[in-house]
């Protein structure tokens, strides 16, 4: 009869309703035996030079290394490495970061000061995170954080890639290139999400539960740069593999170099100069503020922000990143910044870049007043009654 449930179908809900009520029995919980995998798609050593021609078509993310390649990329593959390497290296792997049910980071930074007591990375806090992350993040970002959950690659732009140790938004005053998210910059984007893309807000999360999050996904990160600096230089036969502990001992200076400058980062605020309080008030400063930075940002020996964002970032101009994905510059007309939209989001943004994306920073040739003309344009970019009210056109 229509509405009723097959003997079958309803033996198997009851089933499943009784495992869920089983006393201790947690659904957020990874099982004892699963470890994580280590890395078997290609490693992306360099960023493809030819220019794509769109992005790619819904669930072809891992076809991407393939295209990296085609467009005079460099990848690597983890299957080069010798089975005994690769064993070793799965070894010192679970060793010091554990399994997903029992996150751990296990190591000294250089200074001999206790990794996980100076990140927060406890185990316990890990083992909170680990949970959270299954429930909230697992679906986009994987189980290593790969950015490769069964949503990741369905949706554009794809997940973050933890395991470069790159992340875009950030406010340390790091070189480009070693840079970590200070804490609070992982904390700001978890809590608010980024416009534009997937990644939504868990601003309803209670504060301790964000945490336990961000710790997670530091140990993550931490666990997949090792692995990833540490195939990098089996491939290329770099570690000297006849000596039996050579690649525990690469690996574990790298763990340090990394915890250290995760560390640092906290520690290296990028710290605007002061703005000037009357130019709020005093719309003939604010128009000669909102002039310079646009004359700034077509410049090409100052900023020369329009050789990417081409026609303020209304042409498409697709490029290559770091993680082998392909982006775009913003269209800055129509007010969507991943980023954040506070005045000192944008001077964090122009002041040190966005890491992995080809974005410099411009802290080196730009002065903190001529950083925040560049701001002062970009807030009335987007809005056309703006500005005609400073004298800017854009058509």
């Amino acid at each position: 009869m229509a509405g009723f449930k097959t003997k079958k179908q309803t033996i198997f809900i009851a089933m499943l309703l009784a495992g869920l009520a089983l006393p201790g029995c947690d659904p957020r919980s990874y099982p004892d035996e699963m470890t994580y995998p280590l890395r078997s798609d290609p490693l992306v050593a360099e960023r493809a030079s030819i220019p794509p021609n769109g992005f790619d078509p819904p669930g072809r993310l891992d076809q991407l290394t393939q295209v990296v390649v085609q467009d005079q990329g460099k990848v690597l593959n983890p299957t080069a490495i010798d089975s005994k390497d690769h064993a070793k290296l799965q070894g010192y792997l679970q060793r010091t970061f554990g399994t997903p049910a029992h996150p751990k980071v296990e190591g000294n930074l250089a200074s001999g000061e206790q990794i996980a007591k100076a990140l927060l990375l406890d185990n316990k806090t890990l083992e909170e995170g680990s949970k959270l992350y299954r429930q909230h993040c697992l679906h986009c970002h994987g189980l290593t954080g790969d950015g490769r959950g069964p949503t990741g690659p369905w949706v554009n732009p794809h997940p973050r890639d933890y395991r470069l140790g790159k992340f875009k938004f950030t406010s340390s005053s790091q070189e480009q290139n070693l840079r970590k998210p200070r804490r609070e910059d992982l904390l700001r984007t978890v809590r608010n999400g980024l416009d534009g893309s997937s990644m939504p807000s868990f601003g309803l999360l209670p504060s301790g539960e964000l945490e336990a999050i961000v710790s997670y996904v530091m140990h993550l990160s931490i666990r997949g740069q090792v692995e990833f600096d540490t195939m990098k230089d089996l491939i290329n036969k770099a570690i000297d593999t006849s000596d039996e502990s050579a690649i525990a001992d690469f690996a574990g200076d790298r763990l340090a170099k990394i915890a250290q400058t995760w560390l640092d980062a906290d520690k290296k605020l990028i710290e605007p100069g002061k703005y000037s309080d009357d130019i709020m008030s005093d719309q003939a400063k604010m128009a000669a503020s909102v002039q310079n930075g646009m004359k700034l940002f077509n410049s090409q020996g100052d900023a020369g922000c329009i050789t990417c964002h081409k026609d303020y970032g209304r042409k498409n101009n697709y490029l290559w990143d770091d993680w082998g994905t392909i982006v775009k510059p913003a269209n800055l007309t129509r007010d969507i910044y991943r980023g954040g939209r506070r005045p000192i989001d944008f001077f964090w943004r122009i002041h040190g870049g966005i890491a992995g994306v080809g974005m410099a920073g411009f802290s080196s040739n730009l002065k903190d007043d001529q950083i925040w003309d560049l701001v002062n344009f970009l807030m009335i970019l987007p809005y056309p009654k703006m500005r005609e009210q400073y004298g800017i056109r854009i058509d």
